[in-house]
């Protein structure tokens, strides 16, 4: 008989006793059945060990065995360092921003060619993303606004980030498949050349219109009341030029039957018709802003010398010594008011309110320590629509400026930006009920929707300098923002989103 290796072992440790056959007699009968059945034995011990030596082996390859249950499970992410983590985060903010922005932009033409309704569920999809995306931008203003030394803190807000952009990708590409087959543009590109020549038209009345009524603010309104306005008609006219000229070449393209090249072309032009339909919309707005603004100088004029006559019976009376200065400073902003509207000259409404309310500033902080709760809300109530007014301009007026050069703008801009926006909505929900909160998340919207074009200025001209020039890129299309190539996300990989293909090394 042969015997294992394994069964040799086994053998050797069995007790010699074991295998000593007996002198009496039968033993020629005993001693077999007596080997027999320790053979036997020894099989189904072989069989265990054989057993438990395959699954600890397994146990081995599977890396189960004396390691902790965590490490299993162990999060990618925490192997980056925490600088990688705040690089990773930043650029996906980038690009989650700038893929909802193209979304957006895409959904527009895509209504326009197929209706509303066919373009409901991606509407939907664009919805989830900009959720996704304010959560994101949140985070992100937790994290400028720690404590340096709390780098576990950090790090857990960068990841956070990371996993809030990634559901922004993942949502703008649940339905891809269904937006390709909705708007095949290389199967027929006629009828979005058709719309885009459509828009156009539109567009160039309608900058037209914004042009002579620029004449008529001239005669209202100072310089630097309209400096934003001409910025914006200046760009937008800029923006209809690129999209004229990708009109061509989409045009061109489709006569010589390259639908590649025309697909290229429509959506670079449909991206800088976008832009120009926003700017345009933001001059308008401008507009009725500077108006609204003007009717409310006499207004906010009689509010500050209400509250100067109330701070200097106060001061009079030896309860806020520190009113002197902010008594000045009111008096001084309500003579120069005065006087602009005096003198039949062009005004800058909103900056005249803005002095107005600045003194209203400084009175009210000593003012509130004599005050109660009631004669505070009802202060706040008064400020609040010209609060609310001036913060509207400031934070639209930032928000065209990040939009019109967005491709060399970074997170912290955005974030700014996007704080701004939620800090005035907030302050627009809860006016009525908490006034005082509100005028403060007013102010707290100019204050960051400033910093933001500040920080956007800074890099746009950085950027401007280093590129040479440029023009506009597709932007993205509909759907998630994994780029291929050097300017790719970290941890992103695949395509670019519905349908579009990519011209320039923009992101």
């Amino acid at each position: 008989m042969i015997v294992s290796s394994v069964s040799y072992r086994l053998l050797i440790m069995v007790p010699e006793t074991l295998f000593t056959l007996p002198v009496a007699t039968g033993a020629v009968i005993v001693g077999p059945l007596l080997i027999g059945a320790a053979i036997l034995l020894l099989i189904g011990v072989g069989a265990v060990y054989l057993s438990g030596g395959r699954k600890r082996t397994r146990r081995f390859i599977d890396g189960s065995v004396g390691k902790p249950k965590g490490d299993i499970e162990r999060d990618p992410l925490d192997q980056k360092s925490t600088e990688e983590l705040r690089l990773q985060a930043g650029e996906l903010l980038v690009a989650a921003d700038n893929a909802v922005q193209s979304s957006d932009q895409e959904l527009l033409f895509a209504s326009a060619s197929y209706g509303d309704e066919q373009v409901a569920p991606f509407q939907e999809d664009l919805n989830q993303a900009r959720k996704h995306l304010s959560e994101s931008f949140r985070l992100q203003q937790q994290v400028d606004s720690a404590d340096d030394a709390d780098e576990s803190r950090s790090r857990d807000l960068y990841k956070q980030i990371v996993r809030s952009c990634e559901q922004v990708n993942e949502t703008l590409q649940s339905h891809k498949d269904q937006f390709d087959q909705l708007r095949n543009l290389e199967r027929d590109p006629t009828p979005a050349l058709n719309e885009l020549v459509q828009q156009l038209d539109r567009l160039r009345d309608r900058r037209a219109r914004a042009g002579s009524a620029l004449t008529s603010l001239i005669e209202h309104y100072s310089d630097d009341a309209l400096g934003q306005y001409r910025d914006n008609l200046h760009q937008a006219g800029t923006s209809l030029e690129a999209a004229e000229d990708s009109r061509a070449q989409a045009s061109a393209a489709v006569e010589q039957g390259n639908t590649a090249e025309a697909v290229v072309a429509l959506h670079s032009g449909e991206q800088a018709t976008a832009d120009a339909q926003r700017l345009l919309e933001s001059m308008e707005e401008a507009a009725e802003r500077l108006k609204s603004a003007a009717k409310n100088i006499d207004v906010g004029i009689a509010q500050t010398e209400q509250d100067l006559a109330q701070a200097k019976a106060t001061y009079q009376a030896g309860q806020a010594p520190e009113l002197a200065g902010p008594i000045a400073a009111a008096e001084n902003a309500v003579s120069r008011a005065k006087r602009a509207l005096d003198s039949g000259q062009r005004i800058d409404p909103l900056e005249l309110l803005q002095q107005l309310e600045l003194a209203h500033r400084e009175l009210d902080l000593p003012l509130n320590s004599v005050r109660d709760r009631q004669a505070q809300d009802r202060r706040a109530r008064e400020m609040l629509q010209h609060e609310l007014l001036t913060a509207r301009h400031q934070v639209q007026s930032s928000l065209d400026f990040l939009r019109s050069r967005r491709y060399g703008v970074s997170s912290t801009a955005r974030t700014r930006m996007a704080e701004a926006e939620r800090c005035l909505t907030e302050a627009q929900t809860v006016g009525d009920s908490q006034p005082s909160r509100a005028v403060e998340l007013a102010q707290q919207a100019k204050t960051l929707a400033v910093q933001a074009a500040q920080i956007a200025e800074r890099e746009a001209a950085t950027a401007q300098m280093q590129s040479m020039g440029g023009g506009y890129g597709t932007g993205g299309g509909f759907g998630g923002f994994g780029y291929p190539g050097r300017h790719r996300p970290m941890g992103y990989g695949g395509g670019f989103g519905y349908g579009r293909r990519r011209r320039r090394g923009f992101f």
